[in-house]
């Protein structure tokens, strides 16, 4: 997949988009013609959201790559989401050097998961939206981009941000059926309750509780309980 030739016709491919499903196997496919290993298009945090998870729209990053992530707080103190939110430009990365100010327990951690997973290199493309919502698209690889690269994908990241944000208020629009076995698991979820202390409280099997958030997560659009957590909570479905 050459560059040139998706720069060319992003416009009409992204109007066509009707599914994030849709723009996922675009992103992926750009990825993969660029020689890259993984994509994230995100929003950019604010000061209640520390999790990557809680922020992604769409990515092919490794779901135990996003579960470490989160669960080392990689988040906080990130120099990349810190320039992000102070610049709108766009940049190429190099894990080691972007993280030379942390601190070193955190430096090294971070260094080493991008590292295992093929994600030492890559840029960052800070977007918005009509509404002024703030966010990104990242490629991840074992290279740097061109001038001439960067500004064709800022390009391509604008029209896809804008097109997924079209997507994402049409689906919060649609109305979402839940039984109430479901809210019960969502709401001891976002109360931070694991499966098994859920399953003791409602008198289920811990196989039983997995399920219904799972089915939870597919009804919203989501990936990770935290991702649902947070969008049920932005869109009223619970109250904790």
């Amino acid at each position: 997949m050459e560059l040139e030739a998706q720069f060319n016709r992003i416009e009409e491919a992204a109007a066509g988009f009707n599914t994030h499903y849709e723009v996922f196997k675009y992103m992926k496919g750009l990825t993969q013609g660029l020689g890259m290993t993984a994509f994230l298009i995100m929003t950019l945090p604010t000061v209640d959201f520390v999790e990557i998870g809680a922020t992604k729209i769409i990515t092919n990053w490794p779901a135990e790559m996003v579960d470490y992530y989160d669960a080392h707080n990689l988040m906080v103190d990130s120099p990349v989401i810190r320039r992000m939110l102070r610049s709108t430009s766009p940049f190429n990365y190099d894990v080691e050097a972007i993280n030379t100010d942390r601190g070193e327990g955190k430096k090294s951690t971070v260094i080493d998961l991008f590292r295992r997973y093929g994600m030492e290199k890559g840029a960052y493309f800070p977007v918005h939206d009509a509404a002024g919502g703030r966010g990104a698209m990242s490629i991840s690889g074992s290279r740097n981009f061109s001038m001439v690269e960067m500004a064709k994908l800022l390009f391509i990241a604008t029209l896809i941000y804008d097109r997924l944000s079209q997507l994402t208020l049409n689906e919060k629009h649609k109305p979402v059926a839940f039984t109430q076995s479901e809210l019960d698991c969502l709401r001891l979820t976002a109360g931070g309750r694991k499966s098994s202390e859920i399953a003791k409280l409602l008198d289920l099997s811990e196989s039983a509780v997995n399920n219904q958030i799972g089915s939870v997560i597919r009804k919203l659009g989501c990936t990770t309980r935290t991702q649902a957590v947070v969008s049920a909570l932005r869109l009223n479905i619970i109250r904790v």
